[in-house]
């Protein structure tokens, strides 16, 4: 009991006097299942284990401590890349590389044909017929915190690590030697702390792509009111902390370690170079490791209490940062009907089956689209809550970010990002702005769709259905690339469903699959059969409804199909298209949609499949021949979808084309 009681008296001691810790050794894997690939899994190993083999043996005498690798085996060509931070030294950098080697090949990505895994002071990662120099990526992307926040002065804090961030990200983006990396301290006085920041790009990246991913990553610090985080993507970082966490290039002093990071100052370096440290210093030093201990144990005992309530099953670190997400995304009503004007209709941009949509300005001058959700929804708060801070980590360049939420009374509004170009179908069947889609961007447009939904099904969690992906539901941002809105909304209304089959329909027909939208039956491969129809629209300029009466064709599904049979790509496609189009990139993308729209959900590619084929010219023969689709539009009650589509009065929909 005495012991019980010293360590709660430690919790009451400053959360800022804590040290902090950050899980640095962090991976992703992509295709992990190799079950059905001619090589066998032994074989895939060994010409990975070689290739990373390669990476470490060149990393040390390299230039900037990075180097990239490519080489040809049986299943293909081999990427791989490994990189240190600019302060590391070349044996320091070898020593992470290899550890990193080892632990992706090994322990945490043994069966993957693409793997990355990032430590804190180096990176490695490997691609199998993907190239991945000097190209920007963004995903994966991957964010963590230090437990700690500060509660007081947090707007001067904030303003520091903004402009901090401003300026060593500037400074890496510029770096003229090629490096990329730049570092930067600055005192905060209010709590008499030093913030220590870093930036760094990949040194094959271009300047405007160096500029562009760290604004990226800078952007995902949704709560810098904590006094560190971190983003990781594959072609750049960002990292504050207050902490020394990087060598100082002026005293040659290398970082605290990062597991336990020590108190700033604990000890002294003498002219001899022995450390000389106080008693105080020791003191601190024993009883901040007991504090931690007290804390672990006192969250341990109050999760042991809630745990039939609210926190199953789920470790202290993910409840605290649940927690923390939740806090951190809500706004106050009153902030938003400011910057909404109280939503007026001048500033509505949008109205769906889900809300109005109407876009506002925050007092830093940031734009943002508040949805204003329907007070239908029977979903409690909490529910709502979690159902947010699961979205709102859902995390992807071709996604639209969700920046928060406000609940007041039975107001429910969710804050996103405000994205500038409006939506797809504002371009595409518009006769006067058609033009301004030439086939570059439309068939960049399809591949952003594609890894968004890639995302979706296989890299998200949890994994998502989209349910209504359309044209009407992809935004475009101020360089035309496609962001794919409402993903995931559907789960914050009570829609009664099992894991195969639901009893309330959400979606837009003629994008709809038919077992969905007759049978109530929706996976990955309703979504897959929506992009199928969305992709042969984005070539035609038609929409899934247009009637194809004066070509004697039927359809626009059938017309896809004649004009991909008789080699007529011509025909089919957009007549604004004739000037940029890529015939090899249009017939790729004709057969991609017929195959995607097929009736059968086997027929239908994973979009794994469509983004491999998509990015591979090679692969393009994976897919098989396709089927006449079923028309949307056919004489025969029988054959005909639309017919098909009685809804029975246990089913409703609830989405319109917005």
């Amino acid at each position: 009991m005495v012991l019980i009681l010293i360590l709660l008296c430690m919790l009451v001691q400053p959360s800022n006097s804590f040290p902090v810790t950050i899980d640095y050794t962090i991976w992703d894997c992509y295709n992990i299942s190799l079950n059905n690939y001619p090589i066998p899994v032994e074989t895939s190993n060994q010409n990975t284990v070689k290739l990373l083999s390669t990476l470490v043996s060149r990393i040390s005498t390299s230039e900037h401590g990075f180097v990239t690798y490519g080489s040809e085996t049986h299943q293909g060509r081999l990427y791989g890349m490994a990189s240190c931070r600019g302060d590391i030294n070349s044996d320091d950098c070898q020593d992470c590389v290899q550890k990193a080697s080892n632990q992706l090949v090994i322990n945490v990505c043994p069966r993957a044909r693409q793997a990355i895994l990032w430590k804190e002071q180096c990176m490695i990662r490997y691609t199998n017929n993907h190239s991945l120099f000097s190209f920007l990526e963004e995903e994966p992307l991957k964010v963590r915190y230090n437990f700690n926040n500060f509660t007081d002065h947090v707007n001067d804090w904030i303003k520091l690590v903004k402009n901090t961030m401003d300026e060593v990200t500037s400074t890496a983006a510029s770096d003229k030697s090629g490096g990329n990396f730049a570092a930067k301290d600055a005192w905060f006085s209010p709590m008499n702390k030093t913030l220590f920041t870093t930036a760094q790009c990949n040194p094959d990246l271009k300047t405007d792509d160096c500029a562009d991913c760290l604004t990226v990553a800078r952007s995902r610090f949704y709560d810098i009111r904590q006094v560190g985080g971190l983003v990781l993507t594959p072609s750049c970082t960002v990292r504050y902390e207050i902490y020394p966490f990087y060598r100082n290039s002026s005293n040659g002093q290398s970082p605290f370690s990062t597991l336990a990071p020590p108190p700033q100052h604990i000890a002294t370096i003498t002219a001899s170079g022995k450390k000389k440290i106080s008693a105080t210093k020791v003191v601190v030093a024993i009883v901040v490791p007991l504090a931690v201990l007290g804390m672990i144990f006192a969250i341990t005992i109050y999760l042991f209490k809630k745990k039939s309530k609210r926190y199953p099953s789920q470790d202290v670190r993910n409840v605290l940062d649940d927690l923390n997400t939740a806090e951190s995304l809500m706004f106050e009503l009153g902030v938003l009907e400011a910057a909404t004007n109280n939503f007026s209709e001048d500033r509505k941009l949008g109205q769906g089956g889900f809300g109005t949509v109407y876009k506002g300005t925050l007092s830093n001058g940031e734009d943002i689209a508040v949805k204003r959700l329907s007070k239908t929804s029977g979903q409690g708060v909490e529910e709502f809550k979690n159902e947010v801070v699961l979205i709102a980590n859902l995390q992807h360049r071709n996604l639209v970010r969700l920046l928060g939420f406000c609940l007041a009374g039975e107001e429910k509004l969710l804050v996103y990002e405000y994205v500038p170009n409006k939506s797809l179908n504002y371009f595409l069947f518009d006769e006067k702005r058609q033009g301004e889609l030439n086939w570059p961007t439309r068939y960049n447009i399809i591949k952003g769709i594609a890894r968004g939904l890639l995302y979706l099904h296989e890299d998200s969690r949890p994994r998502i259905v989209h349910r209504d992906l359309k044209s009407g539901n992809v935004l475009l941002d101020e360089k035309m690339n496609p962001k794919i809105a409402d993903f995931g909304l559907a789960r914050m209304f009570k829609v009664e469903q099992t894991e195969a089959d639901t009893s309330k329909i959400v979606g837009t027909y003629g994008y709809m699959s038919p077992e969905y939208a007759m049978h109530g039956q929706f996976s990955v491969k309703s979504d897959v059969y929506s992009f199928g129809v969305l992709v042969l629209e984005i070539i035609s300029g038609q929409k899934i409804s247009a009637r194809h009466h004066l070509s004697g064709v039927g359809d626009l599904l059938t017309h896809a199909w004649r004009s991909f049979t008789e080699e007529n790509p011509s025909a089919f496609m957009d007549p604004t298209l004739k000037s940029s189009y890529v015939n090899e990139e249009v017939v790729r993308c004709i057969h991609l949609g017929l195959s995607c729209a097929q009736e059968n959900t086997n027929a239908r590619p994973t979009m794994s499949t469509v983004v491999l084929v998509l990015n591979c010219d090679s692969t393009t023969s994976t897919l098989s021949t396709p089927q006449c689709p079923r028309s949307f539009y056919s004489s025969s009650a029988d054959s005909s979808v639309v017919s098909r589509l009685s809804v029975p009065s246990s089913m409703t929909t609830t989405s319109t084309n917005e």
